[in-house]
Order: C-alpha cells, then sequence, then structure tokens
C-alpha cells in the first residue's frame, strides 16, 4: 500500500511540475527573476517578437475569463517562459493603467489595476495547460505579450481595390478573380497554403507571412504572373518549400523560419532576383549552397547566425546588394571579390578584423557598411574604390585616421563614430567632397572639445560640411 500511494504522489507530483506557474510581477522574488532570465535567454541581440498566432490566443483567453468591457484603459503585460516545446513554464503578468491624476484617479486606478491582476492570476492557468507557441519550438526563451483593454477608435475600413484581396474570408467572397494581383493572406492563424490562392490566375503578390505554416507545396503553373512571394514568420525548414519551376518569380521572402540553408526551391525561379534568408540559422551553408542562384541581386543574411561565409558565393556574380548584419563572422573569403556588380555591401554588426585586400575589385560599391566590427586598418587597395559614396566604420578598433579615406573625391558621408582617436584627424581636412560627418564617441572629443578644435570644425561647417560630435 505504501508503494502505491509512494506512486501516487510521484505522478500528481510530476502533474502539478507541469501545471504552468502563474505570478504577479511585483510578487516575483529576485532571485527567481534573475533565474528566469538566465535560463530563458533569447538569442544574442534578437527582439522578443510575439507571433500573431500567441497574440490572438492570449486576447482569447481574456475574453473568457474576464468581462473585458469592464476594464478600460488597463492593459496587462504577459512574460511568457517557453519551455523547448512551447508550453509555458512561468506566466509573469502586471497589469497597468493610464494613471491620470485627475481627483484621486491615479491611486484608485492603481488598486483596480492590482486588484485586476490577482483575479488574473486565480483564473487564467487551466487555460494554459493546452497552449503551445509553435513557432518557438525547439528552444527555451520568452515572449512578451501584451492584452489590451480600451475603446479603440474605429478601424478605418482599407480602401477597397479590385486588384487587391484582404484576408481568407474575403478571398473566398471574391467573384471576379482575374483583376486580382495581390492577396494579403498574413496573420490568418493559417497552417498550410489555402487551395483559395490558385482561384487567382493573375496573381502578382502573396503574402503568406507571420503565420503557422509548416509546409508549402507551390504549384507555379497555376499562378504564371507570381513574381512576389512573402512566407516569412512561419514555421518552415529546408525540405519543408517546394516551388515548381517557374520564369516569373522575382521576390522570395523566407525571413524568421527554421531554415539553415539556402532552399532548393529557390533554384527552380529561374528569374529570381531578391532572396531573403534574414533571422533565420544559417548553419547549413556550403559552397554548394550558392549554386544555380546566378540571376539573385540582392541576398539577405540579415541576424542569420553566420560564422562562416563559404566561398562559394562568388558563384552568385550578379549579386547587388549583400546584407551580412548581426552575425558572427571574424573574416571574409576572398572570394567576395568577385562579386563585381556589387553596389552596397553590408557587413556591420560582426567581429571581422580586415576587410578583403583586393576589395578594389568591387569598383561598384559606392554603399560600404561596416561599423561595429575589429577593424584596426583598411586595405591599401581600398583607394581605388572610386564610386564610394557612403562609408560608415563606426564602432571599430581604429586608433589613427585612415589616410586612405582622403583619396575618396565622390565621398558624400563618412561615419567613424566610436573609435579611438586620441586626437581631431587632420586629414579630415583633406577629403574634398563630403555632406556629413560622424565623430561622436572618440577619445578626443571631451568636454572642451568644441573650444580645442574650433579653428578645425570651423574649417569642415566652411566646406558645407555636416559634423556630428
Amino acid at each position: 500500500m505504501k508503494i502505491f500511494f509512494t506512486v501516487l504522489l510521484l505522478v500528481a507530483g510530476i502533474g502539478l511540475a507541469a501545471q504552468p506557474v502563474v505570478l504577479i510581477h511585483k510578487d516575483v522574488p529576485k532571485d527567481l527573476s534573475q533565474k528566469l532570465r538566465h535560463d530563458y535567454l533569447n538569442v544574442e541581440g534578437e527582439v522578443n517578437e510575439k507571433p500573431h498566432t500567441v497574440q490572438t490566443a492570449f486576447e482569447r483567453i481574456y475574453g473568457q475569463i474576464l468581462e473585458t468591457d469592464k476594464f478600460r484603459d488597463y492593459t496587462v503585460w504577459n512574460t511568457l517562459y517557453l519551455n523547448e516545446k512551447g508550453k509555458i513554464d512561468y506566466l509573469v503578468l502586471a497589469v497597468t493603467s493610464g494613471f491620470r491624476p485627475v481627483n484621486g484617479k491615479q491611486r484608485e486606478e492603481s488598486t483596480v489595476a492590482d486588484s485586476l491582476a490577482t483575479i488574473i492570476s486565480s483564473r487564467i492557468a487551466p487555460y494554459l495547460t493546452d497552449f503551445v507557441s509553435r513557432r518557438t519550438v525547439g528552444a527555451k526563451t520568452s515572449i512578451i505579450v501584451f492584452v489590451g483593454f480600451f475603446t479603440r477608435p474605429p478601424r478605418e475600413p482599407h480602401i477597397k481595390k479590385d486588384s487587391v484581396v484582404h484576408g481568407l474570408v474575403e478571398a473566398v467572397a471574391t467573384k471576379d478573380t482575374l483583376k486580382v494581383k495581390t492577396l494579403a493572406l498574413g496573420q490568418n492563424l493559417l497552417t498550410s497554403v489555402p487551395e483559395v490562392i490558385y482561384r487567382f490566375p493573375n496573381l502578382e503578390e502573396l503574402f503568406l507571412g507571420d503565420n503557422d505554416i509548416e509546409n508549402v507545396d507551390l504549384d507555379m503553373a497555376r499562378l504564371p504572373k507570381l513574381r512576389h512571394l512573402d512566407l516569412s514568420k512561419n514555421i518552415l525548414r529546408d525540405n519543408s518549400i517546394a516551388i515548381s519551376k517557374n520564369k516569373s518569380l522575382q521576390l522570395l521572402n523566407v525571413q524568421k523560419n527554421l531554415i539553415t540553408d539556402i532552399p532548393h526551391a529557390a533554384r527552380n525561379c529561374k528569374k529570381l532576383e531578391t532572396l531573403w534568408l534574414g533571422n533565420n540559422q544559417l548553419t547549413g551553408l556550403t559552397n554548394a549552397s550558392f549554386s544555380k542562384l546566378k540571376p539573385v541581386k540582392d541576398l539577405n543574411f540579415y541576424k542569420a547566425n553566420v560564422a562562416v561565409l563559404p566561398k562559394g558565393i562568388r558563384k552568385m556574380r550578379r549579386l547587388e546588394v549583400l546584407d551580412l548584419y548581426y552575425n558572427k563572422l571574424e573574416t571574409l573569403p576572398k572570394s567576395i571579390t568577385k562579386l563585381k556588380r556589387l553596389t552596397h555591401f553590408a557587413v556591420s554588426h560582426n567581429q571581422v578584423t580586415a576587410l578583403p585586400k583586393r576589395i578594389d575589385k568591387l569598383k561598384r560599391v559606392h554603399t560600404l557598411y561596416a561599423h561595429h566590427n575589429h577593424l584596426s586598418k583598411l586595405p591599401e587597395r581600398i583607394t581605388r574604390m572610386k564610386e564610394l559614396r557612403i562609408v560608415d566604420l563606426g564602432y571599430n578598433w581604429l586608433t589613427t585616421f585612415p589616410s586612405q579615406l582622403v583619396a575618396f573625391t565622390n565621398l558624400q558621408e563618412l561615419d567613424l563614430s566610436g573609435n579611438n582617436f586620441p586626437e581631431f584627424p587632420m586629414q579630415l581636412l583633406q577629403i574634398s567632397k563630403l555632406d556629413k560627418l560622424h565623430l561622436r564617441g572618440n577619445p578626443f572629443l571631451g568636454q572642451d572639445a568644441e573650444r580645442k578644435y574650433s579653428e578645425q570644425l570651423s574649417q569642415l561647417k566652411k566646406k558645407n560640411i555636416e559634423v556630428f560630435y
């Protein structure tokens, strides 16, 4: 009998442990608060962006547990601490009000907010047991969801255009489908691509972002004019995207999914010019990843956890825009200089210690963003990049002014903020053309900088250069 009760208590304990713990923010002990922040740490630098499905789920929950029309000008901040299964381990909530200090209203509303928090915390737990954040499955994380109780002004109806359809309901109800060129199905709580899209044979733009779609199998023969496809903010993986061969699709947006490599489906799009893969975990990139992508002109790897950029990127010879912002790059492959059509090169917020020695081969680049890196000098041959108009080298490890910058005759904007120049870089006065100059955050800019360097600053301003210091 003792064994029976022991097992019963153990099972009951496991059941209780699986239940979400609901806490009011002001009552959370400091040590627990620190533990939650540590255990449910988000990806470095990533904003806690809540999926639309999660927002909608919480609005429904509050609609069930409260008579929300009785509470006006109150907002509940729900911090969800989610485990690897997308389930809630802890929910920490706080209620805020408008705090209008008129006739004692502030104190009254604060009291109501505290009472409301107590009511919610006592009722909400049973509604959370079946909740799953499908987009965050696989990693412990935290999300903040706001639920507001306030009188919303009537939403202005979107201007009806025969060429644009908003939402699944409107798509199903539309009769004259031949005129429709844009179908907006973002934030429609979709888990799959609806068959209704094929009712619009002249469709040019299809927006399916911020849903919970896990698989896409698109028959482009039935959408022969589709040129813009947005699949961002879904639950798509490498092998869950299928797009039949086509010569119409020009832009493919698969940002904020669960992709680790460039989807094979992109190679079926023979006219593809823009490929956005930012905010994925592109840890599976190889030289072969860049094969058969020659038409692409704009490649976005923004915040994609790229630690090594394969040399195979040289295959993308028509590339004009390369965005490598917020990755983990320490070096850049020499082969990047093969991208001779490049005009915009962005490698900011990495740990790059040097730009390619033969960067001068990128003769068409006019915009270079390399701020927030570990650059201490510039390659000598950079002086041959005569088209440079915008150069941002802010927040690097420069201690002496790169003399190469004087050679840029077409330079319009130069950012050297946050470096380590101990004195005013006199060579700045030699730059012939410049509209904007950023110098903030350098050691030489002390409290008396404006007096100490008044002559130099005056010379810059006489050249009609806007100086930020």
